[in-house]
């Protein structure tokens, strides 16, 4: 599967047309009747797409400059907030464990004293953004959205097949904390929400070094039940 600059390029000017709609729907809002508040749990499986980058003498070799995850799953929270029957604000929380093939996120001669079976990354995300849902007035509503927010990379556990797991904190140096933006199209029936997402970093995280970094994309698939809910005033 291939991402392209395009797609990116597209999705800022997406974020861009969302934000002019939600200044103009701030004010409109208070004309309408809205529905309400929720909150819920929700649930994901996907995979990420890396793109890894040299500075300009790097001699990399044959190394595999852009490579997947094997998966990713996690779950999370959201909060939705109606602004009238089509629009909403929306945001999430979440927690996701990335399970990447050893020896192809960082630097080949960190590891190759050893024999690596597993690596398991340890990620958080948050995104705020809005809602638009296509058929407000159906029992069956399909949306779509667009969110912006942070991915934060917290740890990284390594299998070596002699000596067992082992942390490594420092995420072999790499930048923690990233911009994302994310699209997503699904629906949504009573307390049950489907959806599709889409997420794309909004820039590369470099190394402590600032001769290597990493990019990713993600696709994922997310299921989500509303837990409490309320009416506005």
């Amino acid at each position: 599967m291939c991402f392209t600059f395009f797609s990116r390029t597209c999705m800022r000017k997406l974020f861009t047309i969302l934000a002019m709609a939600l200044v103009s729907l701030s004010f409109s809002a208070k004309a309408q009747k809205v529905a309400g508040w929720e909150i819920g749990i929700q649930a994901e499986y996907g995979r990420d797409w890396y793109h890894k980058s040299y500075a300009a003498d790097v001699n990399y070799g044959e190394e595999d400059l852009d490579f997947s995850s094997d998966r990713s799953s996690g779950g999370g929270i959201y909060f939705e907030k109606s602004l009238n029957p089509r629009w909403s604000v929306m945001g999430q929380v979440g927690y996701a464990q990335k399970k990447v093939h050893p020896q192809l996120f960082h630097y080949p001669s960190q590891t190759t004293a050893h024999y690596y079976t597993r690596e398991l990354h340890h990620r958080v995300a948050a995104d705020a953004g809005l809602r638009l849902y296509l058929n407000p007035e159906s029992q069956f509503k399909f949306f779509v959205d667009g969110k912006i927010g942070g991915n934060a990379f917290i740890s990284i556990v390594q299998r070596e097949a002699r000596d067992g797991d082992r942390v490594i904190k420092d995420v072999f140096g790499f930048q923690r904390v990233a911009p994302v933006s994310s699209a997503s199209v699904g629906f949504k029936w009573s307390r049950l929400t489907v959806s599709a997402e889409y997420r794309d970093d909004l820039m590369v995280s470099k190394r402590s070094d600032k001769r290597s970094g990493i990019s990713g994309k993600g696709l994922f698939g997310k299921v989500g039940v509303t837990l409490f809910e309320g009416k506005s005033r």
